[in-house]
């Protein structure tokens, strides 16, 4: 079920024993890995067990991916996409070697991060995760509707410190140039790393020269997002593709242009392996003998800086599928010269800080605070989950978000979501927003109920029926819970919960 000349090129590429190998692992005998990997912005201390119940086994070492913490395979039976936990945010479904750029890309509280090509979400959920709600993400997807479900994704994982943007990678970098401490580029590709996944996309999409064009492509990505890294930042370009020319090629035509860029050298983990500069092409070199000289001056020989880039190139990784439990995939750390700013000292916001909304608007929200939720510091803003609500808040359209007041200004952009979503405002009263339910925890609410993951009441609720309600709350919004997990807002009065659940994302079980 593979193309012809996919296959052909990989047996020119690989050994007799290695090819014979790799192809066997697309047969049908051999079983897909599938991943997923704990939200430990909402994670309770009991997580282990409420997964466990839905088949997801946490306790055996077999099952943790290893190079994501918080990464876990589960068998073909379990069906965590079917389960309320799912809606709640409790975890991500991700194929596990795709989890792996973000290992490598290390993010750090309190960092500016850029993920660059970021629909459906996976690697941008995954780098918030490790953010902890401190710092700044902007996560970025040139096409609109997959942008609108990667901001459907960073709501339901309850991020609070994410820009989404649906914006060309040229116009980014003329906003952000030299602004991210971090860039992750997990770059369109002609993705043969999904064929066991999805054979017939192997016959309806894939050919050579799909290749080319995304290799092509990759360039100028990678061009603009080399603008908006800072000195001494780090950039992650990765692919699902098993191709050298949209993979070693591509890293060589960028250092061959981009002099103050090198290959960081990084430990692997077993099953991983080193790129392979052999694999880049003549043309590809030829191609980048022309501009050696205006990037390296002349006093090099050109065959020393052709064997200086390969010995780079080759710092890059490959992860196959029968060497490792995964589909495949590239990646490749590079670093730019210089040293990071001091991060206390640079006051510098593109686009100019978001303007504050109205006093009386955001008396309306926190007329909305005081009576229902609950503050360990009500000066501070601090919810009793540590949750800070002292940020910025601002009017976006007739929506009121909240963000770092550091967060870029959203004007020029073409913006889905500026920070956490609050709420709507809607003439003298606040309506809060599902985002903001997903982003806090039952603690920060004076009011909630919580149902059980396989409850007739979680289910009535995610489909948007109203739920009786046994216990005796005070009037106004409630905010329900799937064991430990917020999952949205109801509305009680005279024992009913009349249900605020979106209609977009309601379930029919």
């Amino acid at each position: 079920m593979l193309p012809e000349l996919f296959l052909e090129r990989m047996k020119k590429l690989l050994s007799e024993d290695e090819y014979e190998e790799f192809v066997k692992s697309f047969g049908d005998d051999e079983a897909r890995y599938h991943g997923l990997r704990i939200n430990a912005l909402k994670a309770c201390e009991n997580v282990e067990d409420r997964l466990k119940a839905i088949g997801i086994r946490t306790d055996e070492p077999a099952n943790k991916v290893p190079w994501e913490e918080n990464g876990y395979y589960y068998e073909n039976d379990a069906t965590p996409g079917k389960s309320p936990y799912h809606e709640a945010g409790l975890y991500y479904i991700q194929e596990p070697s795709a989890m792996s750029p973000v290992c490598f890309l290390d993010p750090k509280p309190g960092e500016r991060i850029l993920d660059l090509c970021a629909a459906p979400g996976g690697k941008s959920t995954q780098i918030a995760v490790r953010m902890k709600g401190e710092g700044i993400l902007v996560t970025n997807e040139i096409n609109r509707d997959r942008a609108k479900i990667l901001s459907l994704n960073v709501e339901r994982l309850g991020i609070r410190n994410a820009l989404v943007l649906n914006e060309d990678s040229g116009n980014l970098s003329q906003i952000f140039e030299g602004y991210f401490d971090k860039i992750l580029v997990d770059a369109p590709c002609s993705g043969e790393g999904m064929f066991r996944k999805n054979a017939e996309a192997a016959f309806s999409e894939w050919s050579p020269e799909n290749v080319t064009i995304c290799s092509e492509r990759q360039k100028e990505i990678l061009d603009n997002a080399a603008k908006m890294l800072l000195p001494g930042g780090t950039l992650v370009y990765s692919t699902c593709t098993f191709a050298p020319k949209e993979n070693e090629e591509s890293i060589f035509r960028f250092l061959a242009t981009h002099p103050d860029f090198k290959v960081k050298e990084v430990p692997l983990y077993e099953g991983m392996d080193n790129a392979r500069s052999e694999w880049i092409s003549e043309e590809c070199i030829n191609e980048c003998r022309a501009v050696y000289d205006q990037h390296y001056g002349s006093d090099k020989a050109t065959e020393e800086i052709e064997n200086s880039l390969k010995s780079q190139v080759q710092r890059a990784i490959r992860l196959w599928p029968h060497k490792l439990r995964g589909e495949g995939h590239f990646l490749c750390v590079l670093t730019r010269d210089g040293e990071l700013l001091d991060r206390d000292k640079d006051n510098y916001v593109p686009g100019g800080r978001n303007i504050p909304a109205k006093k009386e608007i955001q008396k309306l929200f926190w007329e909305f605070a005081d009576s229902s939720l609950s503050f360990a510091n009500r000066k501070e803003m601090i919810l009793n989950s540590g949750i800070r609500l002292d940020g910025t808040m601002f009017m976006f359209g007739d929506q009121l978000y909240i963000c770092d007041p550091k967060m870029p200004g959203i004007n020029g952009l073409k913006c889905m979501r500026p920070g956490l979503h609050l709420g709507t405002i809607k003439k003298d009263r606040f309506e809060p927003s599902h985002a903001l339910a997903l982003a806090i925890k039952a603690e920060d609410a004076k009011t909630f109920v919580s149902y059980k993951e396989d409850s007739q009441e979680i289910r009535q609720y995610l489909n948007g029926q109203t739920v009786r309600c046994n216990k005796d709350l005070q009037k106004g919004w409630t905010l329900i819970m799937v064991d430990e997990y917020s999952i949205g807002w109801a509305k009680q009065a005279g024992g009913m919960l009349k249900n605020h659940y979106p209609k977009g994302l309601r379930i029919n079980y």
